[in-house]
């Protein structure tokens, strides 16, 4: 498979997973996504999204068009520290590094 077929199935995966998540939230069904597939997303997302912002002038916004609120990011921020173990001391130590400005 050339990189740009790669690509676009790469795209339609993940167009199709975003649109099985929204269906499932719309409809108060959110295990209809298995926790697996999500587990498998969430941990590519978020190296991808390391690799991305390693080298760049400003700290790319994680969330575009599909914003989250502030009970999902922090539901989500904390579950990811611990699954890290890190504590909010440890989490000061990088906080600011996202601020390039």
């Amino acid at each position: 498979m050339s990189s740009s077929a790669a690509k676009v199935a790469g795209t339609e995966s993940g167009a199709a997973f975003c649109a099985s998540v929204e269906d499932a939230l719309k409809n108060g069904r959110p295990d209809a996504v298995p926790d697996e597939e999500l587990q498998r997303v969430l941990s590519a997302a978020v190296r991808l999204y390391t690799a991305k912002s390693e080298d760049r002038a400003r700290e790319l916004a994680p969330f575009g068009e599909q914003p989250v609120n502030a009970t999902e990011a922090v539901t989500a921020i904390c579950a990811i520290m611990r699954a890290a173990d890190l504590n909010f001391f440890d989490l000061q130590m990088w906080y600011r590094r996202g601020e390039r400005e």
